[in-house]
């Protein structure tokens, strides 16, 4: 799909808050289509590289009560779960994580909790990552978390990226531009 189109799509799916992955090369602009997203709602965004992550960490630490009972400190990347804003939680290279990690990813992305931890209601999951054929870094996404979203694929588009829906962050149009061509 041209970047237009996702980014229309995105707007809809994020609404309604159904988990989406955008697939395509790097530097296509995935990321920067959910920054958009997110800033033209008003919602916050969560970038969450989940390549880095281990797959204890979405559940964070356990705190044991004086009582021997164990509960869970949520993690800072996490939104808040008392949270009463709109946001994005973005699970950027999701399938370049390795499998464990893109297991403890399903029930986020499904149930919208992990353990203990519950998503805020006006969060929506988006998922992003190169394809196996772009020679990039990726493990096989089972059926199981892929079935769990609706996949968009992010096409390289040259008119979408110098019209209205991406603009350089700085706003600097001669950063499209080609070269002049030397002189004879």
């Amino acid at each position: 799909m041209r970047p237009s189109h996702v980014c229309e799509a995105l707007h809809h799916l994020v609404r309604i808050r159904q988990p989406v992955f955008l697939w395509g090369p790097p530097g296509v602009g995935k990321s920067r289509l959910v920054a958009d997203v997110a800033r033209r709602q008003g919602r916050k965004l969560h970038d969450l590289r989940a390549v880095l992550l281990d797959p204890v960490d979405l559940r964070g630490l356990p705190r044991i009560s004086d009582d021997g009972i164990t509960s869970w400190c949520v993690p800072e990347f996490l939104p808040h779960p008392q949270d009463t804003e709109e946001g994005i939680l973005f699970l950027d290279e999701l399938n370049a994580a390795p499998p464990l990690v893109q297991a403890a990813c399903y029930q986020l992305i499904l149930d919208r909790r992990v353990g203990q931890y519950r998503l805020p209601d006006g969060w929506a999951v988006v998922a992003a990552g190169n394809r196996e054929s772009d020679r990039a870094v990726t493990y096989r996404m089972p059926s199981a978390l892929a079935n769990r979203m609706v996949h968009l694929d992010v096409e390289c588009h040259i008119d979408d990226w110098l019209g209205p829906c991406q603009r350089h962050p700085r706003g600097h149009p001669g950063l499209f531009a080609l070269p002049a061509a030397p002189a004879a």
